[in-house]
C-alpha cells in the first residue's frame, strides 16, 4: 500500500526534505525500537501491552524504510504505518515494501503536522532521529501527536540528542556551520566541512586536556559516514535538550516516560559509592537527568506511555517468566573473541553457556528453568538460590541476555536449498549493513558473503549456488568453503527456518 500527498509539490521544495533528498541519508535497523524490544521492558515493567505478533506500528520520519519495512517481513500479521516529509527516502521504502510483497504496511510522503485525526491507534510508536531534528514549531506537534494514537497500554520511542554531553559536540557543530556558511547545497557543504575537520584535527603541541578532549570530538565527528554527517553534525536545526525538558514537554501531552531501550544506562553501573547514595535519595524521573549530569550523556533513546497507565515504574522478574532468551550480541561478540568477560556467579555462566550454544535459537524462559533444575548443581545446604528469571532479567539489565515475547524463526542449519531473510537480501543489494531476523543491524564487508547472501532466495541447491558463484568456489574445497560461509549467516541469524 502507498499513497502520495496533494502536498507534495510544496513538500519537496521545501530546504529540509531538499537536503535529505540532496545526500541521502543511510538508514540502519535499530534493534533498540522493535515492537517486541518495546514489549519486553513495558512487559518487565508491569505494563500488559498488546500482542507483537498482531500489533499495530507506527513510525514517525520512517526515512528509507530500512528500519521500518524488515519488520513488517518478520511480523506478517502486524500492522505497519510510516511516513517522511522527504520524497527520495519514502520512495525507496516503497520500492522495497512492494518488491517484497508486504500486504501489511503503508507508507506515505507526509508532513507530520498533516497527520489525519482518524489515522487510528497503535500499540507502538517510533520516533527516530526526528525529535532534534526539526524546527520548533514542528516539534510542538510531536508529543500531542504520539499521545492523540498511541494506545491506553502502548509504548512509544523517542530518540533525541541530550545535554549536557553535546554541549561538547556544539563546539564542532557551530564551527562547521561558520565554515560553510556561504556555501550552496548539502554535498557541496559537506566536501568544506570534510576540508575542516582535517585542518582542525591535527594535534597542537603543548595543548592542554581540555583541547586534547575538543580535538577528540572532532576526530570523533570527521569518521562519521556522510550520512551521518550531513543530517547530524550539520543538520539545521539540530536542538539537543535537557531530559527534564523533554519529559515536560511529554507530561503537557499526558505522557510519561517509562524507561530506556538500555535499561542498564539507568543503574547507576560504575558510580562512586557517594553519587549513588545521592542519587538513592532522588524520584526517578530527577534521578534520570542527575545521571545525564554525571555521565554527560549525549543520546538517549526513552520509552514513553500514557501518564495513567502504571502506577509504579519497578522491574518484575517474575514477568519473565513468560519471555524467551537467547544471548545478546555484545556477549556473542565477547564469545567469538574468545574473551569473555569473567563471572562470579556460576549458574548465570551456566545459563549464559547454554543460551550461547542454542543460538540462533531462543530459549522460552519457562525451559531455562527446567534445564537448570536438572543440570545445575543443587546449592549448599543452607542456600537459597536466585529464581532464573530474577538471574535472566539481571542478566538483561546488563546487556548480556536479550529477553523478547516472540520466539526466534532464525534456522540454525542451512537446508537443501538455503534462504536468507528476504529483507536483508534486498537491502544487502545497495547496503553493507542490514537487518538480521532479530532486528540487529549487521555489516557483510566481505564482497563474497554479500553475493552469497544474494543468492539464497530458497530456490537453489548447493550446486545452483556453485555454479552461480563459479571461480571463487570452483576449487576442490570448494563445497567446504560454501557449507562454511552458509553456516557464518547462521549464526549471524540471517537464514529463515
Amino acid at each position: 500500500m502507498s499513497d502520495t500527498s496533494s502536498n507534495e509539490l510544496e513538500r519537496n521544495n521545501d530546504p529540509l526534505a531538499k537536503a535529505y533528498d540532496d545526500v541521502a541519508y543511510t538508514s540502519y535497523p535499530d534493534a533498540a525500537g522493535h515492537p517486541d524490544r518495546l514489549a519486553t521492558i513495558a512487559t518487565l515493567l508491569g505494563l500488559d501491552v498488546a500482542p507483537v505478533a498482531t500489533c499495530r506500528v507506527l513510525e514517525l520520519g520512517c526515512g528509507d524504510g530500512t528500519n521500518l519495512v524488515p519488520m513488517a517481513a518478520t511480523l506478517p500479521q502486524a500492522i505497519f504505518e510510516g511516513f517522511d516529509f522527504a520524497a527520495r527516502p519514502i520512495a525507496r521504502a516503497q520500492r522495497m515494501a512492494r518488491e517484497l510483497g508486504l500486504a501489511n504496511i503503508r507508507l506515505t510522503q507526509l508532513d507530520l503536522r498533516e497527520v489525519p485525526a482518524n489515522l487510528g491507534s497503535f500499540d507502538f510508536i517510533i520516533a527516530h532521529g526526528l525529535y532534534s531534528w526539526i524546527p520548533a514549531e514542528v516539534r510542538v506537534h510531536v508529543m500531542p501527536l504520539i499521545a492523540r494514537h498511541l494506545a491506553p497500554k502502548g509504548v512509544a520511542l523517542v530518540s533525541y540528542n541530550t545535554l549536557p554531553g553535546c554541549h561538547m559536540r556544539q563546539v564542532v557543530w557551530e564551527m562547521l556551520r561558520y565554515h560553510t556558511r556561504e556555501i550552496a547545497g548539502k554535498a557541496a557543504k559537506l566536501t568544506a566541512a570534510r576540508s575542516l575537520l582535517a585542518l582542525v584535527a591535527a594535534p597542537v603541541a603543548g595543548e592542554n586536556l581540555g583541547q586534547e578532549a575538543l580535538r577528540a570530538e572532532v576526530r570523533n565527528v570527521s569518521e562519521s559516514p556522510d550520512s551521518a554527517l550531513a543530517h547530524d553534525d550539520m543538520s539545521e536545526p539540530n536542538n539537543p535538550v535537557y531530559f527534564h525538558e523533554f519529559v515536560a514537554d511529554a507530561a503537557r501531552a499526558g505522557l510519561t516516560f517509562l524507561a530506556e531501550t538500555r535499561l542498564n544506562t539507568m543503574m547507576g553501573t560504575g558510580l562512586a559509592p557517594q553519587a549513588r547514595q545521592a542519587l538513592g535519595t532522588m524520584d526517578r524521573l530527577t534521578r534520570e537527568q542527575y545521571l545525564d549530569f554525571i555521565h554527560f550523556r549525549r543520546y538517549r533513546e526513552s520509552l514513553l506511555c500514557h501518564d495513567n497507565a502504571l502506577s509504579r515504574f519497578v522491574v518484575q522478574p517474575p514477568r519473565a517468566l513468560g519471555l524467551h532468551a537467547l544471548p545478546s550480541m555484545s556477549l556473542r561478540r565477547a564469545d567469538a573473541s574468545g574473551t569473555p568477560r569473567p563471572d562470579t556467579d556460576a549458574d548465570a555462566a551456566a545459563i549464559k553457556k547454554f543460551l550461547l550454544s542454542r543460538w540462533p535459537a531462543s530459549i522460552p524462559v519457562a525451559e531455562l528453568v527446567e534445564w537448570r533444575a536438572r543440570n545445575l548443581p543443587a546449592p549448599a545446604a543452607g542456600e537459597r538460590p536466585r529464581p532464573t528469571e530474577q538471574l535472566l532479567t539481571e542478566l538483561y539489565v546488563a546487556g548480556l541476555v536479550d529477553l523478547c515475547t516472540l520466539p526466534g524463526i532464525a534456522a540454525a542449519k542451512a537446508g537443501d536449498r538455503p534462504e536468507a531473510f528476504a529483507a536483508a537480501r534486498w537491502i544487502n543489494r545497495e547496503h553493507d549493513v542490514m537487518p538480521n531476523l532479530y532486528h540487529e543491524a549487521l555489516r557483510l564487508q566481505e564482497p563474497s558473503g554479500r553475493r552469497l547472501l544474494g543468492l539464497l532466495d530458497g530456490t537453489r541447491t548447493r550446486e545452483d549456488l556453485l555454479a552461480a558463484i563459479g571461480a571463487p568456489l570452483a576449487g576442490p574445497d570448494g563445497r567446504a568453503q560454501l557449507e562454511k560461509a552458509l553456516d557464518v549467516l547462521a549464526k549471524k541469524a540471517l537464514l529463515v527456518a
